[in-house]
């Protein structure tokens, strides 16, 4: 069996044309009970060489499958479901009885099946297909986004025999995609409103990163902007950047927020005074990773209280 999906599978087998194996995983080769550099070479029906190994690997396999949160499917050389897990179970609503022996294709809309027939049929001919975005039908009728992965299955000969897939439901994802679109659309809409602009510092990389409003409020393209840390302070009053330098580091040291204020001349030669504030982003184990903050521009909000 060939995993269809690295990010879905631990077990891996490569085959070559002939169906010879040319990579194996720790993880395949401990199904069949030998060292991977023993599979190398190797016909993918030397499970039938030992039934204990088969059934070995058979039973693995199956527990995977069922494990899995994954639609898994494979399908015969015509295009016929012949295995269907629980995850497909509950992403589509079909019981396996109920799909083995149809086509995956009347899952999917009417007007996306050429493109479904099309991968099918660059899979029979040898080809693998990673992560095609397509759209399929529940059994209630519900449309749900989906990502599809499928590869070949050769016989001992290298002649296609079937397919393995897998299905991976989108629907969350673009949930909050769109949710973190939307929050960040407000935010965008607060920033230009409070003239605030967000930035974030990553130690470890040096790069820094600005929100759009802060590019805005400093004039500066987000296209001619470097991404560094000197780039950032270059924005700054020479004569605050050493004291601004300075309290930065100080709070990847002790992982403590502070405030601070420093000048900046635009492009007109005036000068606008902002208020700094930044905070200690942490990574999982708790260390300081780098430093999250704001820019908020004083002279323009002055300006405008003063109308």
């Amino acid at each position: 069996m060939i995993a269809p999906d690295d990010d879905a599978f631990e077990a891996v087998l490569v085959l070559a044309a002939g169906g010879r194996i040319v990579r194996a995983t720790p993880e395949a080769a401990a199904i069949f009970g030998v060292a991977p550099d023993e599979l190398a070479g190797r016909a993918v029906s030397l499970t039938e060489q030992d039934p204990r190994r088969s059934e070995r690997a058979a039973t693995v396999f199956d527990l995977l499958s069922d494990l899995s949160s994954l639609a898994l499917f494979s399908q015969d050389c015509d295009g016929r479901i012949v295995s269907w897990n629980r995850g497909a179970e509950r992403i589509f609503g079909y019981p396996a009885p109920e799909m083995v022996g149809e086509l995956l294709v009347s899952l999917v809309p009417p007007h996306l099946r050429p493109d479904v027939v099309s991968i099918e049929e660059r899979v029979r001919a040898g080809e693998r297909v990673d992560r095609a975005v397509t759209e399929f039908r529940r059994k209630d009728g519900m449309p749900i986004p989906v990502s599809l992965s499928a590869a070949p299955v050769h016989d001992s000969d290298g002649v296609v025999s079937g397919a393995v897939g897998v299905v991976q439901e989108l629907t969350e994802t673009r949930l909050a995609q769109a949710a973190l679109a939307e929050v960040e659309k407000r935010l965008a809409a607060w920033e230009t409103l409070a003239h605030v602009g967000r930035w974030l510092w990553d130690v470890g990389t040096d790069a820094v990163q600005w929100s759009d409003e802060l590019h805005r409020m400093h004039g500066i393209d987000p296209l001619r902007f470097e991404g560094t840390l000197e780039a950032h302070l270059e924005v700054m009053h020479a004569e605050d950047r050493a004291r601004v330098l300075a309290t930065m580091w100080s709070a990847v040291r002790t992982g403590e927020a502070f405030e601070d204020e420093y000048r900046s001349i635009g492009a007109d030669g005036t000068t606008r005074l902002f208020a700094l504030r930044a905070e200690a982003a942490l990574g999982s184990s708790g260390e300081v990773v780098g430093l999250r903050g704001v820019s908020h521009d004083l002279t323009v909000s002055a300006a405008r209280r003063s109308v």
